[in-house]
C-alpha cells in the first residue's frame, strides 16, 4: 500500500483501462495543484493505491467556513442552520432552534469534527466509487488509523442504490452510519404516471419553441468564463452554496473530457447549461447553471432538465439529479433516496469518539426526520429507505443502476430478436408474431431512440403483412393437392408414422400455406417439417396429424428441434408452427435434426 502527495503523484501507476486513465487524469492535477486551483474549498489530495485500487483522499483539519462537501461543521451546523428561519417555524421557535445549533456547533468545533480523512473521494462526482473488499477495507483503515492517528476516517454520502455491499461491508468493519443528505434518481424502466408523461412531453419542447440549440460544449470557444458566471447565479445565489468553481475548473474538465458540457445557445449567447458525468450505470449532473434574469415563459430550467433527464434515459442509464427543486423532479418521475456516510473513530480519543457518537444521533434523530417529513409531502409512498439504518442495506429501488442498465440491454436485444423472426413469417402468422411486441413497445415508459427505431420497423412489418399480395403469375407447377400428394410418396416412413420433411426453395407464400393444409388432411400418422426461403432468411412450417399428436408428438415438438439449426424460433398451435431463422446453410440440419425427434420419440435408431 502506497500513500502518494504533490511531490510524488508522478510515480504512481494507474491501470491501463478506459477507468484508470479517466481517474489519472482527474485525480492527479487536484494533488499537484490543490483544490483551491479549481474551487473555493480548502482542503489537501492525495492518492491511496493499494493492489488495483487507486483511492483519492481529501485531508481536512479546521475549514470550518467550507462547503458541506469537505466540511463536516458545514454540513451538520452551517446548511441546517439556512433552513430555519422565521417563515418555516416562527419567529421564538426558530430563535431557540439556531441558539441550539449554534451550542451543538461550538462543541462540534471544540472536539475537532472537521479533522477528517474523506476516503475515496472525488470532489463533486457522486458516481465512481470503488467497491473494496472486507479485507481490503481492513488493510485502508488500519493504513489511515496509523498515517492519520487524529483524524476520523470517511466514507462520505453514498448512496445505497449503488453501494450498498461497501455500506454493509463498512459497518460489519465498525464503521458507524450518519445520515447525509438525500439525491433523487430516475431507473431508465421506470413506472410513471400520466401526469409525468404529459410533462416531460411538454417539457421536450420548450427549449426548441424558445429559439434554442443544445450544442456540446467543446464547440464554444472560450465559454468558461460565462460557465462560471451561471452557475455562481444559480448556485451562489438562489440556493446559498458556498463551492464555486474557478475557470480553470471549466477549462480543465471541459477541454479534457473529464465532464460533459451541453450548452443552451441562442443568437451566439450561452444562456445556460449542465455537466455531466457516466459511470457504474448512473449519469449524474453536479453543475447546473442559467440565466436567471431571463424570464420563466422562455421554460430554460425545465428544458434543460429534460434534455438532461433524456441523456441517461434514451441510452437506458439511471439518472441522478441530486437535491434541490424536490415537487419539480418529483413530477417528472425522480424518486428520493437517502446518502450514508461511513465513519470510523475507534483510533480517536474517547472525547472526540463521544463527539462523534453524538453528532451520529444529532444526524440521524433530528437532521433526517424533518428531510423525510419534507419529502413525504412531495412523493409521498415513493419516499423509501429513509428509516434508521439498520444492516444489510439494499438499494432501495429494488435494483442497482448497473443491473437496471443490463435488464434495458437484454429487453431491447430480445425484442430486436424477435422483430427478426416475425419478419421472416407471411401474413398472418406475422401478425400473430407481432402483436404481443407491438404492446410492449408502445407500452414503453421512455420513448428512447432504439425503442423508436424498433417501433418504426414494426410498423413496416405490420404493414407488410397487411398488403395483399400480387396476383401471382401463371405457375406450371404441380398443385398444392399434387405437390402434397408427391411428397408424401417420398416421405420417410416408421411402419404406420411417415415424416414429410423438405425443402422447398422459394416457394410463394399462398402455395405453402396451402400445401401444409393438404398435408394436414392426409390419412393416418404424419409429421410434417417444411423450409422456404426469403432472400436470405429461413420460413420454418411444422404440423402434426390427429394421428401423430395421439402418439405425444405434436407441430411445436417439430419446431423446437429444427428451428435452432437455422438460428430461429416459432410458435403456434399442436397441429401448426410457424417459424423463421436467418441461417439458410443450416436448413439441412433442421430437416435431420426433425426425422431425429421422431425417431426418438418412436425409439427407433436414427
Amino acid at each position: 500500500m502506497n500513500l502518494y502527495d504533490a511531490q510524488t503523484v508522478d510515480s504512481c501507476n494507474w491501470p491501463d483501462t478506459p477507468e484508470g486513465r479517466m481517474a489519472r487524469d482527474f485525480i492527479v492535477p487536484l494533488v499537484k495543484h490543490g483544490s483551491t486551483a479549481y474551487v473555493t474549498d480548502r482542503t489537501t489530495f492525495q492518492v491511496l493505491a493499494l493492489e488495483e485500487l487507486r483511492l483519492p483522499l481529501a485531508v481536512n483539519d479546521t475549514e470550518y467556513d467550507n462547503s458541506a462537501l469537505h466540511s463536516t461543521f458545514s454540513r451538520y451546523i452551517t446548511l441546517q442552520m439556512t433552513g430555519v428561519t422565521a417563515e418555516a417555524f416562527g419567529a421564538a421557535r426558530a430563535a431557540v432552534m439556531r441558539g441550539a445549533m449554534h451550542t451543538v456547533g461550538a462543541l462540534l468545533k471544540a472536539a475537532g469534527i472537521n479533522k477528517v480523512v474523506l476516503v475515496d473521494h472525488w470532489l463533486v462526482l457522486r458516481n465512481v466509487h470503488s467497491q473494496p473488499t472486507g479485507e481490503q477495507v481492513d488493510r485502508i483503515t488500519a493504513f489511515l488509523a496509523e498515517r492519520f492517528p487524529h483524524h476520523a476516517i470517511v466514507f462520505c454520502a453514498l448512496n445505497p442504490a449503488g453501494y450498498a455491499p461497501l455500506l454493509n461491508t463498512l459497518v460489519e468493519r465498525g464503521y458507524a452510519l450518519l445520515y447525509a443528505a438525500h439525491t433523487r434518481m430516475t431507473l431508465p424502466l421506470q413506472e410513471v404516471s400520466k401526469q409525468v408523461r404529459e410533462n416531460r412531453r411538454r417539457d421536450a419542447r420548450l427549449l426548441e419553441a424558445s429559439g434554442y440549440r443544445v450544442v456540446d460544449g467543446r464547440e464554444v470557444p472560450d465559454c468558461e468564463p460565462r460557465l462560471e458566471e451561471l452557475y455562481r447565479a444559480l448556485n451562489g445565489g438562489k440556493y446559498h452554496t458556498n463551492l464555486q468553481f474557478t475557470q480553470e475548473w471549466y477549462l480543465w474538465t471541459l477541454r479534457q473530457g473529464l465532464l460533459t458540457y451541453k450548452l443552451a445557445v441562442k443568437d451566439g449567447r450561452v444562456d445556460g447549461f449542465y455537466a455531466h458525468h457516466v459511470s457504474q450505470g448512473v449519469l449524474f449532473s453536479p453543475l447546473f447553471g442559467y440565466d436567471l434574469a431571463l424570464p420563466q415563459e422562455l421554460g430554460l430550467y425545465r428544458g434543460l432538465v429534460f434534455q438532461l433527464m433524456n441523456d441517461a434515459l434514451d441510452v437506458g442509464l439511471t439518472i441522478e439529479l441530486g437535491p434541490g427543486a424536490d415537487p419539480f423532479k418529483s413530477m417528472r418521475g425522480s424518486v428520493p433516496l437517502p446518502r450514508w456516510s461511513a465513519v470510523y473513530t475507534e483510533h480517536l480519543s474517547g472525547p472526540r469518539r463521544m463527539a462523534w457518537r453524538a453528532l451520529q444521533r444529532y444526524a440521524n434523530d433530528a437532521v433526517r426526520p424533518p428531510t423525510v417529513a419534507m419529502l413525504r409531502k412531495v412523493d409521498g409512498d415513493a419516499v423509501v429507505g429513509f428509516g434508521p439504518p439498520q444492516t444489510p442495506l439494499a438499494s432501495p429501488l429494488g435494483q442497482t443502476p448497473l443491473e437496471a442498465a443490463r435488464k434495458v440491454r437484454e429487453q431491447l436485444d430480445a425484442l430486436e430478436a424477435a422483430l427478426d423472426a416475425a419478419a421472416s413469417l407471411p401474413g398472418d402468422a406475422r401478425l400473430q408474431a407481432l402483436a404481443p411486441l407491438s404492446q410492449t413497445l408502445h407500452n414503453w415508459p421512455q420513448p428512447m431512440s432504439r425503442v423508436v427505431a424498433l417501433r418504426e420497423r414494426l410498423t413496416k412489418l405490420e404493414h407488410e403483412a397487411r398488403r395483399k399480395p400480387a396476383r401471382p403469375a401463371e405457375s406450371h407447377g404441380p398443385t398444392p393437392a399434387e405437390h402434397a400428394r408427391q411428397l408424401l410418396e417420398s416421405a420417410t416412413r416408421w411402419g404406420d408414422t411417415a415424416l414429410v420433411a423438405a425443402h422447398l426453395g422459394e416457394a410463394p407464400a399462398p402455395h405453402l400455406k396451402a400445401l401444409v393444409e393438404a398435408l394436414r388432411g392426409a390419412a393416418g400418422s404424419v409429421g410434417v417439417v417444411l423450409t422456404a426461403t426469403r432472400g436470405d432468411k429461413v420460413v420454418l412450417v411444422t404440423a402434426a396429424s390427429a394421428a401423430l399428436r395421439g402418439l405425444g408428438l405434436d407441430a411445436g415438438q417439430l419446431m423446437a428441434a429444427a428451428a435452432p439449426c437455422v438460428d430461429g424460433k416459432g410458435g403456434g398451435s399442436l397441429d401448426v408452427a410457424w417459424g423463421g431463422g436467418s441461417r439458410a446453410d443450416g436448413v439441412d440440419a433442421a430437416l435431420d435434426a426433425a426425422r431425429s425427434r421422431v425417431c426418438t420419440h418412436l425409439g427407433i435408431e436414427s
